[in-house]
């Protein structure tokens, strides 16, 4: 089994109610796999672990993977606190990773497309995203990440499907994927270029299900939501896949797979 522990599925432009504990305060998006591998940790992990009392939640993670340099998937400051228990091993881009270059104990592991890396269990595979950041030379990153006989593809921060990661997304079986689904429920626009509205993560399972890359037993999330002071969209998502096999995250859902 991977247990998957969403500490934040936010955005950068997410405006947050008062009650830390609604569904819809959202904070920068973070996943911890198993309480050893966190993906785009922000400082809010520490705000996370004392509103929800949970010390120490990831005291063990040693191993982090970044998506992209977005200040909502990549906090230097975050990384170097997690640093301060001991060795952390830090993959990412080279754009990333030169920011990171006077942390103590980090040890800094390059990642690149489609090239494999071995986490202790995990099999870790980067996959380009459909996004963009301030550097053209860098390449978003999605993951897929394999561990004892369960597949996992972890696609924020993307639109659609990247048409290299799908040559390689077509020959797995997906036991999870987590979607983003940062438009919710706008319509078509230009935004549409490197982020998924509702419409389009339903697509993007879809196309899973026809290529046999999912099944009724695959389990589909979305992530990366944003949130209001003044509505809901935590219920409105809800509702609106209500005849669906989605669940919809918020921070402090945590999930066996």
């Amino acid at each position: 089994m991977i247990n998957l522990k969403f500490l934040g599925t936010g955005g950068v432009n997410c405006a947050r109610p008062k009650n830390k504990l609604s569904k819809d305060y959202r904070r920068f998006p973070t996943l911890l796999i198993d309480d050893n591998i966190l993906i785009d940790p922000a400082e809010d992990i520490f705000e996370f672990e004392s509103t929800f009392m949970l010390q120490g939640l990831t005291r063990d993670a040693k191993d982090i993977f970044i998506t992209h340099s977005h200040i909502d998937s990549f906090s230097p400051l975050a990384i170097e606190r997690l640093c301060r228990g001991g060795r952390v091993r830090i993959y990412a881009s080279e754009t990333i990773l030169a920011e990171l270059e006077m942390v103590e104990n980090a040890e800094l592991i390059v990642l690149r497309p489609f090239s494999l890396v071995h986490a202790g269990k995990y099999a870790i595979l980067p996959l380009p995203a459909n996004h963009r950041t301030d550097d053209p030379t860098e390449t978003p990153f999605n993951f897929l990440i394999e561990c004892e006989g369960k597949t996992v593809f972890y696609g924020l921060d993307g639109a659609w499907l990247n048409p290299l990661a799908w040559q390689v997304l077509e020959e797995v079986k997906l036991d999870a994927a987590v979607l983003d689904c940062a438009l919710a429920n706008e319509q078509y626009s230009g935004k549409c270029a490197e982020h998924n509205n509702l419409e389009m993560a339903v697509t993007i399972r879809d196309i899973f299900i026809s290529a046999g890359v999912a099944n009724e037993h695959t389990k589909f999330f979305l992530s990366h939501i944003p949130s209001s002071k003044k509505r809901s969209y935590h219920e409105e998502l809800t509702e609106a896949v209500a005849d669906l096999p989605f669940k919809i995250a918020y921070d402090g859902y945590f999930v066996g797979i």
